[in-house]
């Protein structure tokens, strides 16, 4: 069951679709892991570190994405309608090029940060 110390975030283009579902966690101990931002891998049931959308989240407002705090309730409502991720953002995000290095990219599984239903829910997903 998710901590108090995550923060989840509707990332959407500026036409409004939906992106990315992120979380941060603001109060970790390691500076980087302070302003990383993490994203879900729909199929692969994992939040992954993504060094794009850390570099576009710091720079905002005026980057590539628009970004939406919301309670975990709604980011379980909207694991269901979240875009497959693309075999080359997925090869793009373990290959960073900036702000985050190779051994920071780390994963969290669904499980840990949303729960149960949620993981099911993506399980379940075409």
């Amino acid at each position: 069951m998710a901590g108090p110390n995550w923060i989840f975030w509707k990332v959407s283009d500026h036409g409004g679709e939906l992106a990315w579902l992120g979380i941060t966690r603001p109060s970790a101990r390691l500076a980087v892991d302070r302003v990383k931002f993490w994203t879900l891998i729909p199929k692969r049931r994992f939040f992954i570190a993504n060094w794009y959308v850390t570099e576009d989240h710091l720079r905002s407002p005026g980057g590539t994405w628009s970004y939406e705090n919301i309670e975990i309730a709604e980011a379980r409502e909207i694991v269901t309608e979240l875009p497959d991720v693309s075999p080359e953002d997925l090869a793009r995000i373990t290959r960073p090029q900036c702000i985050l290095t190779l051994d920071q990219i780390d994963r969290i599984t669904v499980l840990k940060v949303m729960g149960k239903n949620a993981d099911a829910m993506l399980w379940e997903r075409p």
